[in-house]
């Protein structure tokens, strides 16, 4: 009866598959995996609630079921819940003496410290997972992702550092040899092919681009709508100035059907475009987009930090300082260039002592940081002087 229901889920027959689920939940209350795809289910048609509940239900009577817990912390990140993980990474915790040095713990705790902006910890957790057969190659996937992208800042913009390049080519490109002792379905080694090309982005030059260029064609030429390709070349594209060909390729992607198997690539595609509609001051287009982001991920920091980037467009400071500030909250207060944003709004609206609070919070995690006290900290003390 499960596979018939997981067969359906395949074929994107959902009302199908999820009536098999509650008929077999009806029978079994127990049964694990139909509870986990219900929740899939029900999260896919925007039911967070009753998706996280059936999730719950099954860790509080197997709080180390880690697959469950890993799908929870991605259910709560939709839902804009992360705070909640921690109480239940607490109880998987003394729920067995051995599970702090549990793979599939700590992939979890990697997990939700890449959702919440603690990248630091997040490599350390997914190191500590990586050799292991079930979880090492999905810890050392999100480790590559988090070393080609750690800041979640769009990929097309220019580097300053062509050192940190080259030690982020070979950090990934020995991560990517790892992986090749791991068994992966099909679709995950063609995620790998994608990542690889993704890797020889981080070295701009032509030839680089050019070759990671070619393989995502080729990927494209055997599947062509394969997503994490399609964004990877609009990637390579917008890095290589040819933005007609990038906004063609992610109007695809605007196009396509939503998918929450693929719901990482969907929000960066989105937000990819978003970025070329304000150079083209296309507002509404681009807010369109970030509103479609946050429908499927109320988590999306990027999708308020965009739509700052709007209101500041528009010179509407304080409204601009309202998208910044929950942008920045999302990402637990870590992140310099958005607390830079955020200040500067606060500045321009005349909210002098919420800049000053924002800049000594910035301060404080990166001392070095260029600008902001120059530019913001110290006007924003003189405007306060009598």
């Amino acid at each position: 009866m499960f596979q018939l229901a997981r067969l359906w889920a395949k074929q994107n027959k959902q009302e199908k598959s999820e009536q098999q689920c509650v008929a077999i939940l009806r029978i079994n209350p127990k049964h694990d995996d139909s509870a986990m795809l219900l929740a899939d289910l029900l999260s896919q048609n925007q039911n967070h609630e009753a998706a996280t509940d059936r999730i719950c239900q099954i860790l509080e009577r197997h709080p180390s079921n880690y697959l469950a817990l890993s799908k929870l912390i991605r259910l709560f990140r939709r839902a804009g819940r992360l705070d909640d993980v921690s109480r239940f990474l607490e109880i998987a915790e003394q729920s067995d003496s051995r599970a702090l040095s549990h793979p599939g713990l700590c992939f979890c705790k990697g997990l939700n410290c890449r959702y919440s902006n603690n990248l630091i910890a997040a490599i350390k957790h997914f190191n500590l997972a990586r050799w292991d057969s079930k979880w090492g190659g999905l810890a050392i996937m999100n480790m590559i992702e988090l070393y080609l992208n750690p800041e979640n800042e769009p990929q097309w913009d220019e580097k300053s550092e062509t050192e940190f390049n080259l030690q982020t080519d070979m950090t990934v490109g020995h991560l990517l040899k790892e992986l090749e002792i791991f068994e992966v379905p099909v679709d995950v080694n063609i995620k790998v092919k994608v990542l690889r090309a993704y890797s020889y982005l981080t070295i701009r030059s032509q030839a680089k681009i050019d070759q990671a260029i070619q393989m995502f064609i080729e990927i494209l030429e055997r599947r062509k709508d394969y997503l994490p390709a399609l964004l990877g070349i609009s990637t390579a594209f917008l890095i290589d100035k040819s933005t007609t060909k990038a906004r063609n390729a992610l109007k695809r992607i605007a196009k396509m059907p939503y998918s929450h198997e693929l719901a990482e690539e969907f929000e960066r595609g989105y937000l990819l475009l978003a970025e070329i509609y304000i150079q083209k001051s296309k507002f509404d287009l681009s807010e369109d987009l970030c509103n479609r982001c946050l429908k499927y991920n109320l988590s999306c920091s990027k999708a308020w930090e965009t739509m700052g980037v709007i209101r500041e467009r528009e010179a509407s400071y304080k409204d601009a300082a309202d998208m910044y500030e929950k942008a920045w909250r999302l990402e637990h207060r870590a992140s310099a260039s958005t607390g830079f944003k955020l200040a500067f709004n606060y500045l321009k609206a005349k909210r002098f002592v919420e800049a000053i609070e924002v800049c000594n919070k910035v301060l404080n995690l990166y001392p070095d940081y260029p600008q902001i006290r120059a530019d913001i900290l110290d006007k924003a003390m003189i405007a306060l002087r009598p």
